[in-house]
């Protein structure tokens, strides 16, 4: 499978999170409405089979990726002093959440490298909002105020230039792929992903999709890091460095508006968790998740693992 780099530039603050499984809730839907059920269902299909056309990562801030949960081998300190500096250095790095793409190659590659503090690459603001009552047209008798909490993009690069864009890394299973899916995330720029995109939030222009290989100088791979949150399926690796956390799922546009719009909670493993393996590093790993949804059944689930080949030092 070959990789690209999606890059995006959002028009609006965004309420959800971009994760790997929205996104590919989104494009469901756009594909439904723009081509028909024929062509979703010939997609989940392929994708139910273990043949998905494609393999999206979680959105990232700018050029950033998210640090990888492994265990980093330092020397034994030798001196008080030393084990002090160790335990701070431990701190500090334990506070940073996304590394620039060199920090990222050089640690997935078995090296140490140094990585530099840095302000979080995404801001979130507090708005308060009238919520009117539809029948009186004003706030009062029914309506009331709430909170709402909005992420931006508040990245610079090293030479402190503005990237003002997420990154989707994408694995097709084939190059044709390319220009439909390109076709397809345009159309969902102008709907907006997530939570209140009817307001305008979580919508998005496209600015380039460009083949990326910087992922491929990793040599001698023994482990792998997930891009994307997952749900492993059963024989894929389960010895390594993960999180998990429970994902309270939503359904989206119309289903939406049933009696029940929710899903089943699902514990998923965490991006950035990694992973031993043995005999190499596959395209993808996890499953696609079927009954997720007691209303609508035929839903399912993305949790595929974008996977990237890592070279993990110590015992596998």
């Amino acid at each position: 499978m070959e990789t690209y780099r999606l890059k995006l530039r959002m028009k609006s603050g965004f309420i959800s999170p971009l994760q790997a499984d929205t996104i590919f809730g989104g494009l469901c839907w756009t594909i439904r409405y723009a081509e028909g059920n024929d062509s979703i269902n010939s997609m989940l299909g392929d994708f139910r089979s273990d043949r998905p056309w494609f393999v999206l990562s979680n959105a990232f801030p700018g050029d950033l990726l998210p640090k990888p949960l492994m265990k980093i081998k330092r020397p034994l300190p030798a001196t008080r002093d030393e084990q002090l500096l160790q335990a701070r250095e431990g701190k500090r790095l334990k506070k940073i959440e996304y590394l620039t793409p060199k920090e990222f190659i050089s640690l997935i590659s078995g090296s140490m490298p140094v990585i530099e503090n840095r302000e979080k690459p995404i801001s979130q603001v507090s708005t308060l909002h009238n919520q009117i009552n539809r029948i009186s047209g004003s706030t009062a008798d029914g309506g009331q105020l709430f909170e709402q909490m909005e992420s931006y993009i508040n990245q610079k690069d090293e030479n402190n230039q503005e990237q003002d864009y997420l990154s989707i890394y994408i694995k097709l299973r084939e190059p044709g792929l390319r220009d439909w899916l390109l076709d397809q995330f345009r159309l969902l720029g102008q709907t907006g992903i997530g939570k209140r995109k009817s307001t305008g939030k979580g919508s998005f222009s496209v600015i380039e999709m460009e083949k990326c290989e910087l992922f491929e100088s990793i040599k001698e791979p023994n482990a792998y890091l997930s891009l994307s949150n997952f749900v492993p399926r059963q024989g894929d690796p389960t010895e390594g460095y993960y999180k998990t956390f429970v994902k309270y799922g939503k359904l989206g546009e119309e289903y939406a508006l049933s009696s029940y719009p929710f899903k089943h909670p699902l514990l998923m493993i965490r991006a950035g968790s990694v992973f031993f393996t043995k005999g190499g590093v596959k395209p993808f790993y996890g499953q696609m998740v079927e009954n997720i949804a007691p209303t609508y059944p035929e839903v399912l689930q993305y949790a595929l693992a974008f996977s990237v080949p890592v070279r993990m030092n110590g015992d596998n």
